[in-house]
C-alpha cells in the first residue's frame, strides 16, 4: 500500500530545504566555498522520482533557480491532469537530522497516493516552502502563464499524518475554503505561513488543510465541535516529529474519505 511508503521516506536525510551554496557545504564532500551548486535533485527528491517510477506515475521534474549565480536551486515535481484543480504539498525541509514524517512526508505520501486515486488532477510536490515559499511562487507563475490550463484552485496539504477524518482549515475565505465548509463544517485557524499564503498572494484560490487527532474517542463521530489535539503542530522540525506518531490508517482516510471527495466535488 501506497501508505506505507511513509516508513522508507522518512529514512532518507537531506542537507536541509532549497540547495544553497551553505546547504551544500555542511552536507556534502563535493561542495566548498566559492563553488556554485550544482542542479542534481536531494535526496529525498530521488526518493519521489523513484518512487513515482515504481507506481507508473509520470512525472516532470522542474528545476529552478533564484538569485545571480543561481545561489538558491528548487525543484518541484510536476504531476501534470486535465482538470481545473491542483493539490500540492511540500517535500522540502527544515531540519535534515530527523524524520519530518508529519512537516511534511506524510502529505507528500497523501499527494501521490490521490493522484493513483484521480489521475486528472493536478499534483505538484514543491519545494522551498520552508524558506518562503520558492517552489508555490514558481507554480503560481506557471498557472498565471496558462501552463495548466485553467486552474480554478490549490488545495494545500499540510502536517497530514494523523487525525484521519478529523481536520481544520486554514481562514482563508474564497470559492475553495465556501466549498469544503460546506461539504465538511470543519473549524477554521489562523495558521502560520504556508504554501497558501503564497498563492493566494497571486490571485489564486488555495486554501491550507490539516487533520489532527482528536482528544474525544475515536468511536465518535466527528463534527465542528469536536475538540482537536494540537499538540503535534509543534513537533514541527523538531526530533518529536517521528515516524512512529504517524497513522498510515488515518493517512488513508484523510486522503481517500477528505481529500478525494473535495477535488472531486
Amino acid at each position: 500500500m501506497i501508505y506505507e511508503k511513509i516508513y522508507d521516506f522518512c529514512k532518507v536525510r537531506n542537507y536541509g530545504s532549497m540547495l544553497t551554496q551553505h546547504d551544500l557545504r555542511d552536507y556534502t564532500p563535493h561542495f566548498g566555498p566559492g563553488k556554485k551548486p550544482l542542479p542534481e535533485p536531494p535526496p529525498r527528491v530521488e526518493f519521489l522520482l523513484d518512487l513515482l517510477e515504481q507506481e507508473g506515475i509520470d512525472y516532470e521534474l522542474d528545476t529552478f533557480g533564484f538569485g545571480e549565480c543561481p545561489t538558491i536551486i528548487g525543484f518541484n515535481i510536476i504531476l501534470r491532469g486535465d482538470s481545473d484543480k491542483m493539490l500540492v504539498a511540500h517535500h522540502d525541509i527544515a531540519n535534515p537530522k530527523i524524520d519530518n514524517a508529519n512537516d511534511n512526508s506524510a502529505s507528500v505520501i497523501n499527494a501521490i497516493a490521490l493522484k493513483k486515486m484521480a489521475p486528472h488532477i493536478h499534483v505538484v510536490l514543491l519545494d522551498g516552502e520552508e524558506v518562503g515559499g520558492y517552489g508555490s511562487q514558481r507554480v503560481s507563475e506557471q498557472i498565471l502563464r496558462g501552463e495548466f490550463a485553467e486552474i480554478s484552485y490549490v488545495l494545500n496539504l499540510e502536517l497530514s499524518g494523523r487525525g484521519g477524518k478529523r481536520f481544520f482549515i486554514g481562514n482563508y475565505p474564497g470559492p475553495l475554503y465556501d466549498q469544503i465548509k460546506s461539504q465538511f463544517n470543519p473549524p477554521t485557524f489562523n495558521t502560520p505561513f504556508n504554501d497558501s499564503v503564497i498563492f493566494r498572494s497571486n490571485g489564486i484560490d488555495s486554501c491550507v488543510i490539516n487533520p489532527l487527532p482528536t482528544t474525544l474517542n475515536e468511536g465518535l463521530e466527528w463534527d465542528s465541535s469536536t475538540k482537536l489535539d494540537v499538540s503535534i503542530l509543534h513537533y514541527c522540525h523538531s526530533e518529536k516529529d517521528t515516524v512512529e506518531l504517524i497513522s498510515t490508517k488515518e493517512m488513508q482516510e484523510f486522503t481517500e474519505e477528505i481529500v478525494y471527495k473535495i477535488l472531486n466535488t
